[in-house]
């Protein structure tokens, strides 16, 4: 994708900039968690072809889960 291009394009729905995605094929607004797909190289910015993006837990809750319990003793 055109650097230039993706300086201008912004999220339909936010109208945030929009960033590159792994593999170079989506553009990703980060405040909708959404992923525009691009197809041979066109851009498809459409709320209705957009793929929601699903945040990934974080470790926070595995780390508590291998702590020792204090009740353990």
């Amino acid at each position: 994708m055109d650097s230039k291009l993706l300086e201008i394009l912004a999220c339909p729905k936010t109208k945030e900039p929009l960033t590159l995605g792994k593999g170079g094929n989506s553009l990703i607004c980060e405040s909708a968690g959404l992923a525009y797909p691009i197809v041979d190289g066109i851009p498809y910015l459409l709320e209705s072809s957009a793929i929601t993006l699903q945040k990934i837990e974080t470790a926070p809750m595995a780390a508590e889960q291998s702590r020792p319990s204090e009740d353990r003793a």
